[in-house]
C-alpha cells in the first residue's frame, strides 16, 4: 500500500507489491496519475513512472524499474509492450507495478486487474 497526502492530489494505492493492469477505459485518471508520480519523484518520493514519450526521448525502462521505488507506473505500455518483462517481474517483489496496457499484459502470469478513481483532490487505485 502507498499513500501520499502531502501534495495535491492525494494518491492512495490500496495494493500490495506485485503487477497490476488497468482496464482499457479512457479518461479514468491513469495519465494524470503517471504525471503526478513523476512530480512526486522530483519531490524525493520513492515512486516513478514511464510513458511512451519517455521512450521517444531516449529514456529506458531500467531508469524507473528499480527495487527502491515503492510504486512504478508504466503508462501507454501497449506501445512498448515487448520491453522490460524481466525487470518488471523482478521489481514486483519489492514494488507496486501499475501498467496501463490496452491489450493483455503477457509479461507475467501473476498480474492482476486493478481500477482507478479520480476526483479533483484524490487518485485512488484498488482491486
Amino acid at each position: 500500500m502507498y499513500i501520499n497526502d502531502e501534495y495535491n492530489p492525494t494518491v492512495k494505492i490500496n495494493l500490495e507489491n506485485g503487477i497490476y493492469t488497468f482496464d482499457a477505459e479512457s479518461a479514468t485518471g491513469k495519465t494524470r496519475l503517471c504525471k503526478h508520480l513523476k512530480k512526486l519523484k522530483a519531490y524525493g518520493e520513492l515512486v516513478d513512472s514511464f510513458t511512451y514519450d519517455d521512450l521517444l526521448r531516449g529514456d529506458t525502462l531500467d531508469k524507473v524499474l528499480r527495487a527502491e521505488n515503492k510504486v512504478i507506473m508504466l503508462d501507454r505500455y501497449d506501445l512498448y509492450k515487448s520491453e522490460g518483462h524481466e525487470l518488471i517481474n523482478r521489481c514486483a517483489e519489492h514494488s507496486i507495478i501499475l501498467i496501463d496496457c490496452k491489450s493483455p499484459f503477457l509479461g507475467s502470469p501473476e498480474s492482476e486487474d486493478c481500477c482507478i478513481t479520480m476526483t479533483e483532490n484524490c487518485l485512488e487505485v484498488f482491486l
